[in-house]
């Protein structure tokens, strides 16, 4: 294995839709990137948790989950509040918005909130990650469709940051960071076909002498796991960018510079 390069920016793996609900598959895609991961590792795991996943109970209800998380969190992982109940539905107002919130996602809850709506989500969410003892300055809309009003309230509550599919963005600073998200869609075989050939060449792009001072982000969910080629990409693709990167969490690639 190569040393990583000294001048490289650093790579960051996401695990997104992470609530107690998920938990199984969570655990064994970090399994089969154990090599990789903390402890064995030198790549921490961003944890994207889900307050009230698809209207479940709140998640101070589910002990063997909030377990988990402690335990992640000794090893180096960070928790990072990603919506509330990732659920969108709300009505849809033309073709752009049925195409990004039907076709793109059906999850895009944070996409049309207001600002109100925005600050009435994201403190509950707060409220429910301090009830675990968990904290998250950063914030990660489902699909990262974030709308003008959550970025107000994002603010407005202090958060340090937020993702977008193709950056992030420090709000303490004011500035946002080029780093696109490696990311899968496996609810078809032509999403997964597509997802493939995509994901190989954008990864080939960013691991390009040219491009070692781009973050990069490996956006993992947990449904990959179902998928054999999903995860003997995401090995593959961690091995590789470990040869070049050094990892870090989200929250650290904000703070790189």
């Amino acid at each position: 294995m190569n040393l990583p390069r000294a001048n490289a920016a650093p790579a960051a793996l996401v695990l997104h839709d992470v609530a107690p609900e998920t938990q199984a598959r969570c655990e064994a895609l970090l399994d089969a990137l154990s090599p990789w991961i903390t402890p064995r590792g030198p790549m921490p795991v961003t944890l994207l948790v889900v307050p009230r996943y698809h209207g479940a109970d709140a998640l101070s209800a589910y002990p063997a989950f909030r377990a988990w998380i402690d335990q992640r969190l000794l090893l180096g992982d960070e928790v990072v509040l990603h919506g509330y109940a990732h659920a969108d539905d709300r009505p849809v107002s033309g073709l752009r918005d049925w195409v990004e919130r039907r076709v793109y996602t059906v999850e895009g809850e944070f996409a049309r909130l207001s600002t109100d709506e925005a600050i009435h989500l994201l403190s509950s969410g707060l409220q429910e990650l301090s009830a675990c003892g968990w904290q998250s300055s950063g914030f990660v809309a489902p699909a990262w469709l974030t709308s003008p009003g959550t970025r107000t309230a994002l603010n407005m509550l202090g958060f340090d940051w937020f993702a977008t599919r193709t950056g992030l963005f420090d709000l303490q600073g004011g500035h946002e960071t080029a780093a696109t998200s490696l990311v899968w869609s496996v609810r078809a075989a032509w999403r997964r076909q597509l997802s493939q050939i995509y994901n190989q060449r954008l990864l080939a792009t960013l691991l390009h002498p040219s491009r070692q001072s781009v973050p990069i982000r490996l956006g993992l969910h947990p449904v990959d796991v179902d998928w054999p080629q999903a995860v003997a990409f995401w090995q593959q693709a961690l091995a590789r960018v470990l040869e070049q990167r050094s990892g870090t969490t989200k929250s650290g690639l904000v703070a790189w510079r």
